[in-house]
């Protein structure tokens, strides 16, 4: 079958792309430059350059495809224009679905992300959860405009879904400073991460794995103008590092830290971003992030679709792997 798929240069997409392939399945790739090669290596992929914000191009690349997975978007912390979020993660969006619309493919799959649902008090979120705050971060809100176009094209009779991951981490390519992979890497390095203080914040970790896996379920079984929350364990920040630093059998230091002096580190990263153009790690927004509970449930997709978690012990033994043999720490 051949099926294309946006964004197969960041971490959910490329191994969506390397899983569709291994399947036997022709994967066209859409890129915007041919060095995304050095990372889509795979004689059942082929890659088409152009850009989401061009529709001519995703026409050609959509030719014959069956089914599009919608993962590409912007992501980032200092992005000086946000209108970049929104014409790539609305309007790209929109594009996406307009082609699929006119090739003919008969079922388009977005990408989305739990941060649209928002933050958690007592319990975890599910698909019909209001929210419970104003969307603060421009990504968000632009994935939430995205979703709206996808459920648009759905009520018009397209045959469309929306998966909403939650924190990601695993093996595979995650390149930007947002990932739980690149928090984790740090750990391993410098043997100290800083949490929020209490550390009984929690989050929803979910295994990358089990993400691709979700999507190709939701491909497969999910109903046209849905959405299914693909989550992973909710568990607090101390524990999980815990975890970790049981699992690497290593002395790495958990320090809690209150919100102002996560506020103040991320200032002084904001300051250096300014002087040496090094993107910050974090910002005074994200660290707002941080003392919010985002726990969420996947019960939907695991009794709709057959969505199953990868025990976290196991999640992690993998990850850790993958990070200590690609960086030697």
């Amino acid at each position: 079958m051949k099926i294309l798929i946006t964004g197969a240069t960041g971490y959910v997409g490329n191994n969506l792309a390397h899983t569709l392939a291994d399947m036997g399945n022709e994967v066209h790739a859409i890129v915007r430059s041919a060095s995304a090669k050095n990372i889509l290596q795979h004689p059942n992929i082929t890659l088409f350059e152009g850009d989401i914000l061009q529709k001519e191009s995703l026409l050609v690349a959509m030719k014959g495809c069956r089914q599009v997975y919608h993962t590409a978007a912007r992501v980032g912390l200092c992005i000086k224009d946000p209108t970049v979020f929104y014409n790539v993660n609305v309007e790209g969006t929109r594009n996406v679905m307009q082609a699929a619309l006119e090739t003919g493919v008969e079922k388009s799959l977005f990408t989305s992300t739990c941060g649209v649902i928002g933050s958690s008090l007592n319990k975890p979120l599910n698909e019909k959860n209001t929210r419970l705050t104003k969307i603060e971060s421009v990504y968000d809100l632009s994935k939430k405009m995205g979703e709206e176009i996808i459920f648009q094209y759905a009520n018009e009779g397209m045959n469309a879904v929306v998966v909403s991951p939650s924190k990601i981490y695993g093996p595979g390519n995650s390149s930007h400073s947002l990932t739980a992979n690149a928090v984790i890497k740090l750990f391993l390095k410098k043997r100290i991460t800083f949490i929020p203080s209490p550390g009984t914040y929690k989050v929803c970790f979910a295994f990358i794995d089990d993400i691709v896996n979700g999507h190709l379920l939701a491909m497969e079984k999910g109903k046209s103008g849905e959405k299914y929350i693909l989550g992973g364990i909710n568990i607090s920040y101390q524990k999980f590092f815990e975890q970790i630093r049981t699992i690497s059998s290593s002395n790495e230091h958990i320090i809690q830290l209150s919100k102002n002096t996560l506020k103040g580190l991320a200032f002084l990263q904001l300051l250096n971003y300014k002087i040496t153009g090094n993107h910050p790690r974090f910002t005074t927004k994200s660290i707002d992030y941080l003392f919010n509970n985002y726990t969420f449930s996947s019960e939907k997709a695991t009794q709709e679709l057959g969505y199953q978690i990868t025990p976290l012990e196991d999640a992690l033994k993998q990850t850790i792997h993958f990070l200590k043999n690609q960086s030697h720490v």
